[in-house]
């Protein structure tokens, strides 16, 4: 008799493979059991490696050059050992790296060889998917250098993206993340057209391209801020849309603004007139600079507008004095220089003393509405080093002296209420005293009283015994008669 498989039994192999193979959490794919394939060890292309991936595994790519046409059709994630040994050469036959999956991840290479003379094909092309990221990545000498085609939710960051005739270039795709990239020596540097809406675009240098950044087709509304816009030959935008070109009072650095700063808070006072209707109202006095600083397992960005070349820029902590000390050197560009420092206050809640070439300065803190940031500035006539100092001790200090200062204004108020309430008791006791008197008052003349009634209750009594006495002698006498 052949054994019969019960309901239970089902429903346990079922959950057993569904663990197995895929987690769903927040709409977004968690691959159990993921592994690492390593390329030329596993498999002797990046191609064959992907054919032979799981979704969810990880390839790792040994330095070396690669002479390939890559698709990725699966969710995977692809890691070269370092970009500028790690390379991907298209070979001038078509896409470099062809996207063809969602939650995809690109890092750690050198993508090159599409076809320079062929525009659309690409060093990396992603086509319809979307939540790909591609970061530390060398992109050069392609037609295209990243295309999304109909993709959105993407983020492109920490890339060179040089010598491409476009750079980066967004077709019907919205909502993507651009940011922190190098994009230069491309004949156009980001090519935004035809629906594409909403991208946030911003911490981006834009340097030496013929064209900076077209916007065509209703590509519109899309953000752009705390860009560096420099020596782009021809145009830095061409805007045939309206796009937003500051995000809250953080705009852009335009090479050719000719405005000027008399609030010394680093941004120019007049906007920058881009046009056809779109303006930068908060453009940047000095190239914008990002610097990723580690502290305790969390990342912070310190960010620096300054007219100077910034260098040697460092971040130390030292955990026995419980200092903390940003440092860098500036190099003039010009006659006189100019930095202001945005430093998060997770990180350093406070600055007690800054100090350029040795020499305590006094950088007061401006925009101090921004809850989350510290933001100084302070200017210089030389090249120099600048040294920016926390002490957690001494901001203990204050704030034990603000608890202090607290405490006593709690004591006071304390003071003042007892004293209040020793007032109030003494009017209490007082008006006490007052009906006490009154009491005794009325209860004397109670007495009076009762004592004036004890008499006329006697009186009554003898005028009554009177008057039975004469109606007796009276009855008597004329019963006599």
């Amino acid at each position: 008799m052949p054994k019969t498989i019960t309901t239970p039994t089902l429903f346990l192999a079922l959950c057993i493979y569904l663990a197995l193979f895929t987690i769903i959490k927040n709409d977004r794919i968690v691959y159990a059991s993921s592994q690492t394939i390593k390329v030329p060890d596993d498999y002797l292309t990046i191609q064959e490696a992907v054919n032979n991936a799981k979704y969810g595994d990880i390839i790792f790519v040994r330095a070396g050059v690669y002479y390939e046409n890559i698709v990725i059709d699966k969710s995977i994630i692809l890691i070269g050992e370092n970009q500028e040994n790690t390379i991907i050469n298209g070979t001038y036959k078509n896409h470099v790296i062809s996207i063809m999956a969602p939650d995809v991840t690109i890092t750690g290479f050198t993508v090159c060889n599409s076809y320079p003379n062929i525009s659309w094909l690409c060093g990396i092309f992603i086509m319809q998917f979307g939540n790909i990221t591609l970061y530390n990545n060398k992109i050069i000498s392609n037609g295209i250098g990243v295309q999304a085609y109909f993709s959105s939710r993407n983020k492109i960051h920490h890339n060179l993206i040089s010598a491409n005739d476009i750079g980066v270039q967004l077709i019907n795709s919205s909502n993507n993340f651009i940011y922190r990239n190098v994009i230069s020596r491309n004949s156009l540097g980001m090519d935004i057209y035809l629906n594409s809406t909403g991208n946030m675009i911003y911490e981006n240098t834009i340097f030496d391209n013929y064209r900076a950044i077209d916007l065509s087709f209703h590509s519109s509304n899309n953000f752009f801020y705390h860009n560096n816009f420099i020596k782009n030959s021809y145009y830095n935008v061409y805007a045939g849309t309206i796009n937003l070109w500051n995000y809250g009072n953080k705009g852009n650095y335009w090479e050719d603004y000719r405005g000027w700063d008399l609030n010394k808070d680093g941004v120019g006072d007049i906007p920058y007139n881009i046009g056809e209707g779109n303006i930068d109202r908060y453009p940047l006095m000095g190239k914008f600079s990002a610097f990723d600083v580690a502290f305790k397992g969390e990342t912070y960005s310190v960010a620096i507008i300054s007219n100077s070349t910034i260098l040697n820029f460092a971040f130390k902590a030292d955990i026995k004095c419980r200092t903390k000390t940003i440092t860098f050197n500036t190099s003039l560009n010009g006659f006189a220089g100019f930095s202001k420092v945005i430093i998060p206050k997770e990180l350093m809640k406070n600055i007690h003393t800054v100090l350029i070439n040795g020499n305590e300065v006094n950088a007061t803190p401006i925009d101090i509405a921004d809850a989350k940031n510290v933001h100084l500035y302070f200017d210089y006539s030389n090249n120099c080093s600048i040294e920016i100092i926390y002490f957690e001790l001494l901001d203990i200090y204050h704030q034990l002296l603000n608890d202090y200062s607290g405490l006593n204004s709690a004591y006071s108020l304390l003071v003042e209420k007892f004293n209040a309430f020793n007032e109030t008791l003494n009017n209490l006791i007082e008006e006490y005293s007052n009906v006490q008197k009154q009491l005794q008052d009325i209860n004397l003349r109670h007495q009076n009283q009762a004592e004036n009634l004890k008499g006329l209750t006697y009186i009554f009594a003898v005028l009554t015994a009177v008057l039975i006495i004469a109606i007796i002698y009276l009855s008597k006498a004329a019963y006599r008669k």
